[in-house]
């Protein structure tokens, strides 16, 4: 007599231990990174998406910070408390016009500390929630302790704790890819409408999460489209039809959610129009792939996705695929410049993951690797994590630059914490005490290794110098992204302020209006253009990154110089603050560059001359300063002085400073023509400057 399937209820009640586990572990992971992060201010760019989140929840209209698609912001958005509110907009023509009004919302207009207050408690459960299901589809896939095994190595991990209270889009991304290419696996093992419907509804938050989700799940739908086809052996033609339709309701239904989110509105506002900080022409103009920008337009015309969004794909294209122009890299300590070499990502990741961990992964993939009686949802899921981890890796190492770091490879993190997993199933399966004493012994080192750390943003492992030598070994945003605000605001009231010297801060991820809302003044060594301190003399307190104190020959940089006169007083991660005096023209130069910017790209100026003029006497002293060069081309463009832009953009390619991006320099070599062969140079356009974004 067979017996009789189990119920529902008793079906529930034989799992509930492991449930509660995996709920345990998920609840321990958030509180760590409680811990690990409470003291961390602000990134540099979560005012930003916030303000976008409250401005898409409360009026519709979605045009604000169009570069990342909106599932974050609007989830922190539904958040926001009803008196957290925006101003009226003005209208912003650029991105660092955005920038400044939104963090003027943010930090001068609100309760910048409640708002991250109740930012940070919409993230945790954001992540929480998407690493539960993670642990859900992996126990279904590939076994409890697999689950179990997994989220214990995330929540020992620092790098993605670091992602969970941070209102960006990497963390997302991750926790949204990740579990699509497990509920992929699920639907190529059996076919079942259930998992059809998981993957759209995944992919579709994938596609919210970060433009960038589109090279991992590329890989992934090679991999479904072949699992389909791999239907002619199984039932014919009839099989792969059956399977093709699963694919196609999975596809709609990611569609349809990524409609959602935008409204199902083509156009960014309520009423038809797009008023982005650049229009959505300008920003595909800047493409410059033929394949890609013919890409983008027809998906334009025939309406295939919001301008919104396309708008963002242009700009990841435009940032990620093309770059910044930025063409020097420190990797590993050593600068490398033109692109990053091949072994860029391999190495940024291993300098971030705990050793024991890394250990770990390893020990999980040799022994996935001599498996060979893997159930089949096991092998399906191992080969999706495969497939996302190819493509997303290709798209990494396709860029010319690295300046994200760990943040933009945050998905690959979360398929070696799968790895580290596979330690533990492995061990229950094969019934071995000595594969589950090794991998125990793994999980109690990362413990040893990691609880301590302070800020789990900035952990690096002991390869690469530690947490506190990090810097000089490696410089992007995966190591600082401006969260050491409130130790800086304290120091600043114990010791800066009452000594009543000015306070010079030479550091990019100083946002002025968290300053100015918290009292902290901060001067600039150059306030205006009219600035006549030529020989660059200073004296007082000096802020600046660590990484100020490496050399740097291509750009004249010698931190022996610089810092000759100075006496560091406190160091506050990845920050340095000094005291004493400088003299120094160049950093009067360097900070004249930097107000002209602030002149021509926030305050929308246009004296022509004056920039033309402080310019000159920029690269009078800093002649390998390619920002200034570009910008002063264009000025005297403008003045009508063709010969003299000609000469600027010429001065600019003989520069034997550090390495222009041949994209920039194919571009100015054609502006150089066309101003030689005469006609009609007044039909000559300025170069947008590709250091701006």
């Amino acid at each position: 007599m067979t017996s009789s399937p189990a119920t529902p209820t008793a079906f529930l009640l034989q799992r509930l231990p492991g449930i509660a586990l995996l709920v345990v572990l998920t609840l321990l992971a958030i509180w760590r990174v409680s811990v690990g992060t409470r003291l961390d201010s602000f990134t540099l760019d979560e005012a930003w998406h916030i303000a976008a989140g409250v401005a898409y929840q409360r009026g519709g209209d979605m045009h604000l910070n169009p570069e990342h698609p909106p599932l974050v912001k609007r989830w922190v958005g539904a958040w926001m408390p009803a008196d957290v509110r925006l101003g009226e907009e003005p209208v912003l023509t650029e991105k660092e016009q955005e920038r400044q009004w939104v963090e003027q919302q943010i930090y001068l207009e609100n309760d910048s500390a409640r708002v991250q207050a109740r930012a940070r408690l919409a993230m945790f459960a954001f992540h929480g929630v998407l690493l539960l299901v993670l642990g859900f589809l992996l126990w279904r896939a590939a076994g409890f302790f697999w689950a179990a095994g997994t989220l214990a190595f995330v929540a020992l991990e620092p790098t993605l704790g670091a992602h969970f209270p941070v209102v960006m889009t990497d963390g997302p991304l991750a926790f949204t890819l990740v579990p699509a290419a497990v509920a992929a696996a699920l639907l190529c093992a059996n076919w079942q409408w259930r998992w059809s419907l998981l993957l759209g509804l995944l992919t579709g938050l994938a596609l919210t999460a970060k433009h960038s989700a589109l090279a991992g799940l590329a890989g992934l739908g090679l991999l479904l489209l072949g699992a389909a086809l791999w239907g002619l052996r199984r039932g014919g033609v009839r099989e792969v039809l059956r399977r093709g339709l699963h694919l196609l309701v999975s596809g709609v239904l990611a569609l349809t959610i990524l409609w959602a989110l935008y409204g199902f509105r083509y156009h960014a506002d309520h009423d038809g129009s797009d008023p982005f900080n650049r229009s959505l022409e300008q920003k595909i103009e800047e493409v410059h792939s033929p394949l890609l920008k013919a890409s983008l337009e027809l998906a334009d015309r025939s309406h295939l996705l919001p301008r919104a969004y396309l708008w963002g794909l242009a700009d990841t294209v435009r940032t990620g695929v093309q770059g910044r122009a930025i063409m020097r890299h420190l990797i590993w300590g050593r600068e490398y410049e033109g692109r990053t070499p091949w072994f860029t990502w391999p190495a940024i990741i291993a300098a971030k993951l705990p050793l024991a961990l890394s250990a770990l992964a390893l020990l999980g993939l040799a022994l996935v690797l001599r498996e060979r009686q893997l159930p089949p949802s096991t092998r399906w899921m191992l080969a999706a994590l495969t497939a996302i981890s190819a493509t997303h890796l290709a798209a990494l190492m396709v860029s010319p630059a690295a300046w994200g770091g760990i943040r933009h490879a945050t998905p690959l993190l979360l398929v070696i914490a799968i790895c580290g997993g596979a330690a533990a199933a492995l061990a229950w399966r094969r019934r071995s005490r000595v594969i589950a004493a090794l991998a125990g012994i793994l999980y109690v080192a990362a413990l040893a290794m990691t609880i301590t750390a302070p800020r789990l943003w900035e952990y690096a492992n002991e390869m690469a110098g530690g947490s506190h030598e990090a810097w000089r070994y490696f410089k992007n945003e995966g190591i600082d992204l401006g969260q050491r605000f409130n130790e800086i605001r304290d120091f600043y009231r114990e010791r800066i302020e009452p000594s009543g010297e000015p306070f010079y801060v030479d550091y990019w991820m100083a946002i002025p209006e968290q300053w100015e809302a918290a009292g902290v003044q901060r001067v600039r060594r150059v306030e205006t253009l009219d600035d006549s301190n030529t020989e660059g003399h200073y004296a007082g307190w000096f802020m600046c990154a660590n990484s100020a104190r490496l050399p740097v020959p291509q750009q004249d940089w010698n931190p022996d110089e610089v810092f000759r006169d100075l006496t560091l007083v406190a160091e506050l991660g990845e920050i340095g603050i000094w005291h004493g005096s400088q003299t120094d023209p160049k950093l009067r130069a360097d900070a004249m560059t930097g107000r002209v910017r602030r002149y021509l790209y926030t305050e929308a100026g246009d004296d022509w001359a004056k920039v033309a003029q402080r310019l000159a006497e920029v690269v009078a002293v800093l002649p390998r300063d390619g920002f200034a060069w570009l910008e002063l081309g264009n000025a005297r463009l403008r003045l009508g002085d063709f010969d003299g832009a000609e000469q600027a953009w010429r001065d600019m390619l003989s520069q034997k400073g550090d390495q222009l991006d041949p994209a920039l320099q194919q571009e100015i070599r054609g502006h150089i023509e066309a101003l030689e062969k005469g006609g009609q140079p007044e039909l000559v356009k300025p170069i947008r400057n590709p250091w701006l974004e």
